[in-house]
């Protein structure tokens, strides 16, 4: 498993609109096969420092605490994560949630998709989220989860 790498680009749409964002890419040609596919012509990429601080336990439980709220709120897995990437404040974090959403919309469980990141998702999180694909009850699992973990740094 490759470690995937922050990259900010910009770049010119099939429109000649320009656009730019910050996704998490396994490396330069990687991201630049990506936005081909896309239709955008590259312009400028860099590869951004990672903040492993941002990477916290109380972060990740809060996630997944909100992620809970909106399907339980009956948006779809992937609805709630995009809109959980536009309101969060670090590009880091707003890459990670629209790389899960992608993910899912290829088809990928979300489960699975969070086995990339056991720094900010661990087993943990990966086999109770699995549970809740598999009962059909996401939001149940996400809640307790969430409950744990905030248990666990209370002791």
């Amino acid at each position: 498993m490759s470690v995937k790498q922050l990259w900010r680009w910009q770049g010119v749409n099939d429109k000649g609109q320009l656009e730019q964002d910050v996704v998490w890419a396994d490396n330069r040609l990687a991201l630049i096969i990506t936005l081909q596919h896309q239709r955008i012509m590259p312009l400028r990429i860099k590869r951004m420092g990672v903040n492993a601080a941002l990477w916290k336990e109380e972060q990740s439980a809060e996630i997944i605490h909100q992620l809970a709220t909106l399907i339980h709120a009956g948006l779809t897995l992937s609805e709630g994560l995009e809109l959980l990437a536009k309101q969060h404040p670090h590009r880091q974090w707003q890459a990670l949630l629209r790389t899960l959403a992608h993910e899912l919309e290829q088809g990928v469980p979300f489960s699975s998709a969070l086995v990339s990141w056991p720094q900010v998702f661990p087993p943990l999180y990966q086999t109770m989220i699995r549970t809740g694909e598999l009962t059909g009850k996401l939001a149940e699992c996400c809640f307790e989860l969430a409950r744990q973990q905030k248990a666990q740094r209370q002791i």
